[in-house]
């Protein structure tokens, strides 16, 4: 036991648990937490930002990139209020965020007094966006609450979890007891189980693997590749999955998404085929799945961690609520020395999809496919792409390579707005010497523009590549095609981008052809300074040469 504040206890439980960083903006009623935190910079680093909606975002890039936490310190009412969006987003994306906020003194709570940022029940205003969220009442069950949280960010679905605790606690001493990690309890399938999928593998044909975000945010890429070269198994990704398998491999087909913005894809029909799919931590979204008309194999395994999402769009033959990189190890064990054999005709049939799938998109997607291609080849292998839900973005799902896990990251959940410039921001703290590059558009963009201070304060320099046809595009091409181009309250007035920039004293290209954006890019990739490259699309993406 030693004696210590509750803003003492707070930072040496997030000490105990590796925690590294924290994301934030600082308040009236957490002063004395920050009076801790700044005798703890050497360990753990603070990034303040502008807006909880950016430092949400920040922290939600963070943990996806660096595949921990992201911690989120915000205050009472209003602050905590404003983090909403980017907690929401984390919830229906799967990453692990973790928000500390306070509440008012435990004398006003629930009391209605009105005290400075008194909230109605802040609790149920988190409860609907976090896994689990609880008021810590009292200082020496501070440690327990950060015990149980990191336990659920390693054996749950990777969800928010929101941890507040009046404010007045902050400053009160009391005998605590620190806890270190505890081993999580990783959920796995039973032996029945195994036996009952490894018999089904094993009397397919035609097998698939369908890849979701849980193992893009909890790892097992590895393990996946290992596994499907082993048996020569074609794998897909869904939503929020790509680049968990290497989509260079001869195996992968590329994302299992397309109509609606995603375009064409052959794939949507092929996967109907299929005699057995195994699909491990992909929750399955209406949007990008049934809501599309993706057809999954006539017999197939749904491995997650949440029992309360799984077989919402498709009825699964066997559902297994477990860790899919422990699962897959599980399969592995049990089939020992077994090797699927597919057909000579089968592997044919992969690499016959392999190419239609690419013949669709440069029969339908032809400018966007070169544009993407030229910014792949212009960047390098290991750049990090964070996206906000835009025109061009939608295509790069389809059209951009990405050959590793946890460097392609979009707004899949809730598809906000404004997530991929804060959250390029957390990307650069987790692998400051890391290319990253965020895709936005001139809209987009504007959500959190005010945290270009924040990367200016702390020296963060990913590259903002924004395409800007001064419209809220997506909506626009939807006017077109279904209100006959009658246009309303989707054009944009916008500020001289390469000013603003330049008012920070960051520089700024503006390109109108793919030529001068590959130039644009290799220069950008090698400034220590954010950089601006200012795409004009004034009539569209799909007319950019």
């Amino acid at each position: 036991m030693v004696k210590v504040s509750g803003a003492r206890a707070i930072i040496e439980s997030l000490k105990l648990h590796n925690v590294d960083t924290i994301f934030g903006i600082i308040s009236i009623h957490t002063l004395d937490l920050y009076d801790i935190l700044a005798s703890e910079q050497d360990q753990v680093r603070f990034i303040g930002g502008r807006q909880e909606l950016g430092v949400g975002f920040m922290a939600d890039g963070y943990a996806r990139v660096s595949g921990k936490p992201g911690i989120l310190l915000t205050s009472t009412g209003p602050g905590a209020a404003d983090s909403i969006g980017a907690v929401g987003e984390a919830y229906f994306s799967a990453s692990p965020v973790l928000e500390i906020t306070t509440n008012v003194e435990q004398e006003f709570m629930g009391k209605g007094m009105l005290p400075t940022h008194d909230v109605k029940d802040q609790s149920a205003m988190f409860s609907a966006v976090t896994d689990w969220n609880t008021n810590i009442g009292q200082v020496d069950a501070i440690p327990d609450h950060f015990v149980e949280a990191f336990q659920r960010f390693a054996s749950k679905r990777p969800r928010p979890i929101e941890l507040e605790l009046p404010t007045d606690l902050l400053a009160i001493e009391s005998d605590v007891e620190l806890l270190p990690p505890v081993e999580p309890d990783i959920p796995k399938a039973t032996s029945q189980q195994i036996e009952h999928l490894t018999a089904m593998l094993k009397q397919s044909k035609r097998p698939v693997i369908f890849v979701g975000e849980e193992m893009q945010m909890m790892g097992g890429s590895e393990d996946l590749i290992q596994f499907a070269e082993k048996h020569g198994i074609p794998v897909v990704t869904g939503d929020g999955a790509k680049g968990t398998f290497p989509e260079n491999h001869p195996l992968s087909l590329g994302q299992a998404i397309g109509k609606r913005i995603w375009g064409e894809n052959p794939l949507l029909e092929w996967l109907g085929t299929c005699d057995f799919g195994l699909v491990l931590g992909a929750s399955l979204p209406y949007r990008s799945t049934a809501g599309i008309g993706l057809q999954m194999p006539n017999k197939f395994v749904h491995v997650l961690l949440d029992d309360s999402i799984i077989d919402k769009n498709y009825q699964s033959d066997l559902s297994v609520i477990g860790n899919s990189q422990a699962v897959l190890a599980q399969i592995s064990d049990n089939l020992g020395d077994y090797v699927h054999n597919s057909s000579s005709e089968y592997k044919q049939e992969i690499l016959d999809m392999k190419q239609e799938i690419q013949s669709t998109l440069k029969s339908t997607w032809g400018n966007e496919l070169r544009t993407w291609q030229a910014i792949r080849e212009s960047l390098p292998e290991d750049t990090i792409f964070s996206l906000d839900p835009t025109v061009p973005a939608s295509r790069a799902s389809r059209c951009l390579e990405i050959n590793s896990p946890r460097t392609f990251m979009y707004p899949h959940g809730w598809l906000g707005l404004g997530f991929a410039f804060p959250a390029a921001l957390g990307a650069k703290v987790a692998k400051p010497e890391t290319p990253v590059v965020c895709v936005t558009g001139d809209g987009g963009f504007q959500y959190n523009l005010q945290e270009l201070a924040t990367a200016k304060q702390y020296g963060l320099n990913p590259i903002v590549l924004m395409f800007n046809d001064n419209a809220w595009g997506v909506l626009k091409d939807y006017q077109k095609q279904r209100f006959d181009s009658r246009f309303f309250a989707t054009d944009l007035v916008n500020p001289d981008f390469s000013k603003l920039f330049d008012s920070y004293g960051f520089d700024s290209f503006v390109v109108d052809n793919v030529n001068d954006l590959k130039q644009a890019l290799k220069k950008a990739v090698n400034s220590q300074e954010l950089t601006l490259i200012e795409v004009k699309i004034p009539n569209g993406f799909a007319e950019f040469v």
